[in-house]
């Protein structure tokens, strides 16, 4: 199932040519990793401190292994000391992926007799199924 992944930084000045390097080389070393679909790095608008990586995974293992990497490790650990706080990673499924998986769940769970969530995306209403995305 397709992942895309949101990291967030705030580093506590206007990023220098160093963490822009930093940050160029995670991106190349993320390219040659199984899964790697693409990705891009944006700042935002209102505080140039702070920048969002987003990038897009073929799944959720060629993710986690890229995430759990040396490599990977010791590159944000160079970032660390000029950042606020550790980067803060959050990881999206499309909704078309998702809303698949969920309706098969539901399928086999609506045989249960007091069944009241299904995999935390929705819940049984009068009957209903209502999802949450």
């Amino acid at each position: 199932m397709t992942v895309k992944i949101m990291i967030e930084r705030e580093f506590k000045e206007i990023p220098s040519a160093e963490d822009i390097r930093v940050i160029n080389e995670l991106r190349i070393k993320a390219m040659e990793q199984e899964g790697y679909v693409s990705g891009e790095t944006l700042i935002e608008a209102e505080n140039n401190r702070k920048l969002a990586v987003l990038s897009v995974w073929s799944g959720l293992d060629d993710w986690q292994a890229w995430a759990d990497s040396e490599d990977r490790r010791k590159l944000e650990d160079e970032l660390i000391p000029r950042m606020e706080e550790p980067s803060r990673i959050r990881l999206f499924f499309l909704g078309s992926d998702c809303l698949q998986d969920i309706l098969t769940e539901a399928m086999y769970d609506s045989q249960a007799a007091d069944w009241k969530w299904v995999m935390n995306y929705g819940y049984e209403t009068n009957n209903l199924l209502t999802f949450i995305i």
